[in-house]
């Protein structure tokens, strides 16, 4: 009987991290496909750029975007561990690693033409771009309009029809 127990314990805590991988994964893919439904005011770089803050993701974004395509460019992933360390980019991954640096890191790509996108708590309040997180067992995105229009995004409606709103520091439905 012990040894059933140990066996279901085995299996459940295999399922959670199943899951938790499947959570990672579907975040490193959205990264992409929002990407779609954006149009940057200028796009100068050959290769479409994502840089991931902090990874947390180990190869997951490598796998994901190897030998694929965003606005018909080849996807090019980069790794940094310092905000300092940022250079041309498309799109700014920020990790759970840097919470206690989200104000800062903002403050830094405020006046760029970079979108921001996290799955930290409240970053869309806090002047993020995108903002990733479950509701149940279903990705749901908060986008934060006026600093998407600050930055010259435009934005698909049907991005913004599947989104939750937030304008400064209040949600909007």
């Amino acid at each position: 009987m012990r040894l059933f127990f140990v066996s279901l314990l085995f299996i459940y805590q295999s399922l959670a991290l199943y899951a938790y991988e499947s959570e990672d994964k579907l975040k490193t893919v959205i990264v992409g496909k929002v990407a779609k439904y954006i149009l940057w005011k200028e796009q100068t770089l050959d290769s479409f750029v994502i840089t991931v803050l902090n990874n947390e993701f180990f190869t997951l974004f490598d796998e994901v975007y190897k030998d694929r395509t965003i606005k018909n460019r080849a996807v090019e992933i980069k790794y940094i561990t310092d905000i300092d360390d940022l250079e041309d980019t498309d799109i700014l991954f920020i990790s759970q690693k840097n919470l206690h640096d989200i104000d800062d890191i903002l403050d830094k790509v405020e006046k760029t033409n970079i979108l921001t996108i996290s799955d930290l708590r409240g970053f869309a309040q806090k002047r993020g771009c995108i903002q990733l997180y479950f509701l149940g067992r279903k990705l749901k995105l908060k986008l934060n309009i006026d600093i998407m229009k600050a930055k010259q995004f435009k934005v698909d409606k049907r991005l913004i029809r599947v989104s939750e709103i937030v304008k400064g520091d209040e949600d909007v439905k």
